[in-house]
């Protein structure tokens, strides 16, 4: 009877635990298909065995161990036989593109003008090409096994994701980045084989295992960054301290600069004169960024900002922001009339009403500007309007002042999205005695851990 009692207690406190296996569920042959090449016009495939080579007509080319591949006047040569579109290349042992080994067979499908060449193979085998890339063979085994579970369930939750261009991930950052053969390691294979065919799973679906590479102390919520909200992807802290080489960046951007990347956000300001936090999540990081200039102002969100500015110069949304620099000249417009409710500020600069000193020294003297504006109207002009009262205005933070074209001063913690994973904390966790399932329930509550079979 103690026993009994004692596996119920047990039974009911794993019923209530995130992140633990459940039943196996059914799944189809988990085969994926990833695009090393695009738009080639050209290449080389060999092996060590005799290949054996297929054309869409389903005819047998006769390659050898070596297939030389090229594009003439529309036609697929295959060592200078003609052939047909789609190509499929079979092999006993690995097969090389271009030099490089993969595992699997390849296949070669029309694209634009060239043909892609894909890389299909089982999802284990794939994440023995892309573990090393995204992760150091030499943190603890606990952070490479969760960083194997999250791959494995990323690659199949997005497979589909280019099936326009004839495969299902890319082999770049923009999916998973993948190198084949010449990026496997001892120790990350271990850390796939013993976690082979578990993927995260919420509810009776694979869930989405986004990951990046600090979080500086907290996680993103998803809302805040591509939209939607799940449940499992919200804004959480983390819970063990650290440090790592991309805790602390810095990044100046120039007037210029700034103005190109609001352009290219569709919220044009003309020149930029002031940049502030609108709004911060919970974790500090910065949701909605306002920008400020010539000719008026635009709220941006801040991973957009973020992207639009470039995520290797902005590596997070963890910053803050400073005036640094002076010395950039305003051209002048035409005049413009004031009309009640405008900005004065913005519609007098707009005017050429100050010269480039004053606006340097309202810039960094917010509290001047009412002075300034009171002696643009006295120096007389167009401006016959009843002036509104100035907005009062956060000032901006400052960094340091100097002569030469004006920047602005973006300070910062951590590197990436902010969604789901931290790969660094995960590190941190794994190191205070935390085990894989433990790192995958903290960064995706909910969740349970399910093995295809």
């Amino acid at each position: 009877m103690k026993t009994l009692k004692f596996i119920l207690a047990l039974s009911l406190i794993l019923a209530g635990t995130s992140c633990l296996f459940s039943k196996p569920v059914q799944a189809s042959p988990r085969l994926v298909r990833i695009g090393i090449a695009t738009g080639a016009q050209s290449g080389t495939v060999e092996s060590e065995a005799p290949l054996r080579c297929t054309d869409a007509g389903g005819r047998t080319l006769s390659v050898g161990r070596r297939a030389i591949l090229e594009l003439s006047a529309g036609r697929m040569l295959v060592n200078g036989q003609a052939a047909s579109l789609p190509l499929e290349f079979q092999g006993a042992q690995p097969i090389k593109w271009n030099g490089r080994p993969y595992r699997g067979s390849l296949s070669l499908f029309p694209y634009n003008n060239g043909f892609s060449v894909v890389n299909v193979l089982d999802v284990e085998s794939y994440l023995r090409g892309v573990l090393k890339i995204e992760v150091n063979p030499a943190w603890p085994m606990e952070a490479l096994k969760a960083q194997a579970v999250i791959a494995r369930t990323y690659a199949l939750r997005q497979a589909g994701r280019h099936g326009k261009e004839g495969f299902d991930l890319c082999s770049t950052t923009h999916c998973q980045a993948y190198r084949g053969m010449a990026a496997e390691d001892p120790k990350l294979d271990r850390a796939i084989a013993e976690t082979r065919g578990i993927m995260v799973f919420y509810g009776s679906q694979l869930a989405h295992t986004y990951y990046f590479s600090d979080g500086a102390g907290w996680t993103a919520d998803v809302s805040t960054v591509w939209g939607g909200r799940l449940p499992y992807l919200t804004c959480r802290p983390e819970p063990v301290p650290y440090e790592t080489p991309h805790s602390r960046w810095k990044a100046s951007l120039s007037q210029e600069t700034l103005q190109k990347i609001m352009n290219a956000l569709k919220a044009p300001v003309g020149t930029i004169l002031e940049i502030r936090t609108a709004q911060k999540d919970s974790g500090n990081r910065v949701t909605l960024l306002e920008v400020r200039g010539t000719s008026g102002s635009a709220t941006v969100k801040g991973h957009s900002f973020r992207m639009a500015a470039g995520s290797n110069l902005i590596r997070s949304t963890l910053f803050d922001v400073a005036f640094a620099g002076t010395g950039v000249p305003i051209s002048p417009s035409a005049p413009v009339p004031l009309k009640a409710g405008e900005d004065p500020l913005i519609v007098l600069t707009r005017q050429g009403a100050f010269s480039s000193t004053e606006l340097m020294d309202m810039l960094l003297h917010p509290e001047k500007r009412e002075d300034y504006i009171k002696k643009a109207l006295a120096r007389g002009g167009d401006h016959q309007a009843p002036i509104p009262a100035a907005p009062a205005l956060p000032a901006p933070a400052r960094s340091f002042s100097g002569t030469g074209p004006a920047f602005f001063d973006f300070q910062g913690r951590g590197w990436g999205h902010g969604v789901g994973l931290s790969q660094w904390g995960a590190k941190a966790l794994s190191e205070n005695g935390w085990d894989y399932r433990a790192i995958l329930g903290h960064y995706f509550p909910g969740t349970t851990l399910q093995v295809l079979r």
